[in-house]
């Protein structure tokens, strides 16, 4: 080969190394202007979903963290669940960040299911009456498919029926006199007993105590009360459990833990059964994050 035939071949080796470089920097610099691009169009959908959505209404961007994931094709009552559910991922992450939440999305409904397990067999371990969680909890799940626009202040308002069985109001841990009354609500009744039997506090009595839950079953009269009553007291029911559990796993205290990821309804207060449904479900959710990162052991299935 001659020194011409040497001397072009590498210059044409050298242009189609330029060609090359020139080639990968146009390509470089259109990616990293799309990037930017699709990084301010995010942004913007963000932006523009927090101000449609107003002060009062996003507020309930917790609860549609959890409907995101386990309902996102589902038409909701409350019209930021649907929107919200509408968004990519991304927007949905771009939301939250600008929205001063540092949640991660849900990918998974699994946890519905173990948690509701747990319950349960919390409120078999310690006696608290029929939990009504059949079949996966069919009712729980009912309130929200056939009751979700029913108003939840309906029902709201406490009730001062059940009998003071257990001394609550003698054992001190709260004054008659400031209730005026000599009855205590269902909430009231079922913190005396678990008090009682779970984290055995000597001073209430335990041996004319009724099942909470039974106790509820017979004020209420499950069987023929208004259908919608009764299920708001299904998610009660699941909401008050969960939050029972959760303290019995720390000593039934909880001012010290800390739970990342935890989810928690804000200031947002629930309005229809939908609300309490993703209310309720949160709870049970915190209740997988505390097992992951405490490393409970669940019951075998």
């Amino acid at each position: 080969m001659t020194g011409y035939e040497i001397t072009t071949l590498i210059i044409s080796i050298l242009s189609l190394f330029a060609s090359g470089l020139v080639s990968f920097a146009i390509f470089y610099m259109g990616k990293k202007s799309d990037d930017k691009r699709y990084k301010a169009d995010v942004e913007y959908q963000a932006r523009k979903f927090i101000i449609d959505h107003g002060n009062n209404d996003i507020l309930y961007l917790p609860y549609c963290v959890i409907a995101s994931g386990v309902n996102r094709h589902h038409k909701h009552i409350r019209q930021i669940y649907n929107d919200f559910n509408a968004l990519p991922n991304d927007v949905q992450k771009e939301v939250l960040k600008q929205a001063g939440y540092d949640y991660q999305l849900i990918e998974s409904s699994d946890w519905i299911n173990e948690g509701i397990k747990e319950i349960d067999d919390f409120a078999k371990k310690y006696d608290f009456g029929d939990t009504f969680l059949y079949e996966r909890a069919k009712y729980f799940h009912k309130a929200f498919s056939d009751h979700s626009s029913a108003l939840a202040s309906k029902y709201n308002e406490p009730e001062f029926l059940f009998e003071d069985i257990l001394g609550w109001y003698s054992s001190g841990t709260i004054s008659k006199i400031f209730l005026q009354t000599n009855k205590l609500d269902f909430f009231t009744y079922l913190e005396s007993y678990y008090q009682a039997f779970v984290l055995n506090d000597k001073r209430l009595n335990k041996s004319d105590a009724i099942k909470p839950l039974d106790y509820l079953n017979v004020i209420k009269n499950f069987r023929d009360c208004d259908g919608e009553e009764f299920y708001f007291w299904i998610i009660e029911i699941v909401r008050e459990l969960s939050i029972l559990v959760l303290r019995t796993r720390h000593d039934g205290f909880l001012n010290n833990i800390d739970i990342n990821g935890e989810i928690s309804r804000g200031d947002a207060d629930p309005e229809t059964f939908e609300d309490k449904y993703y209310e309720a479900l949160m709870h049970l959710y915190t209740l997988q994050l505390d097992r992951k990162q405490n490393k409970v052991k669940s019951k075998p299935k």
